[in-house]
């Protein structure tokens, strides 16, 4: 049994404006169908974890996540919650609503659910750090357990300092020890407040 990690929010090392992103939920499809391309019925919790390590890479080296999704922290990790939607069917309002079923196919019937590409993505949608950053993202979460990524993403300071299913704010996912940071954050505000990904 999971024993869940003590949250501890410390605030003060934060900037007085929290730091969010619209989500560009075009992108979130496309990443969702390339991750489902590159590894075949991955299921839902491995889709989260690829995600949340994609955009943290792409946060720590760039200033941007990749698609903007809203993450949630959940008792396993961090969840996108737009992709999420998109898995669990629930993208009714979404823009691009009609294009989810030519896109990805979940199949139920097992224990997990799993996700397969129906498609090609677009790959017009994404720069190559968008790429690179899921590739290796791909590749750190592929052969690791259940456990073992549950146990990762809780040792990640943005997941401990959010409460549970508290929507965790993009300024955590830059590291404290990233040379960069404060140049990063600057950047980060910059992209967020003009909408640009």
């Amino acid at each position: 049994m999971l024993v869940r990690l003590q949250r501890t929010p410390n605030p003060g090392n934060r900037c007085a404006m929290v730091l969010k992103f619209r989500p560009n939920e075009e992108k979130a499809l496309e990443a969702l169908v390339f991750v489902a391309s590159q590894w075949p019925r991955i299921t839902p919790f491995y889709v989260s974890k690829v995600m949340y390590f994609a955009d943290k890479e792409h946060m720590n080296r760039y200033g941007r996540p990749i698609t903007a999704d809203i993450y949630i922290a959940m008792q396993n990790g961090p969840v996108p919650s737009r992709i999420r939607d998109y898995i669990e069917g629930n993208y009714l309002f979404f823009q691009n609503s009609d294009q989810v079923a030519g896109a990805i196919s979940v199949d139920r019937a097992p224990r997990y659910s799993e996700i397969s590409a129906v498609r090609e993505p677009r790959m017009e949608v994404f720069s190559e750090s968008d790429l690179e950053c899921l590739r290796n993202a791909i590749a750190l979460c592929n052969g690791k357990t259940f456990w073992e990524l549950s146990d990762l993403t809780h040792e990640d300071s943005a997941w401990a300092a959010t409460e549970e299913n508290g929507h965790i704010d993009y300024e955590l996912l830059i590291d404290n020890d990233n040379p960069f940071k404060e140049e990063l954050l600057r950047q980060a505000h910059e992209y967020a407040e003009f909408g640009v990904l």
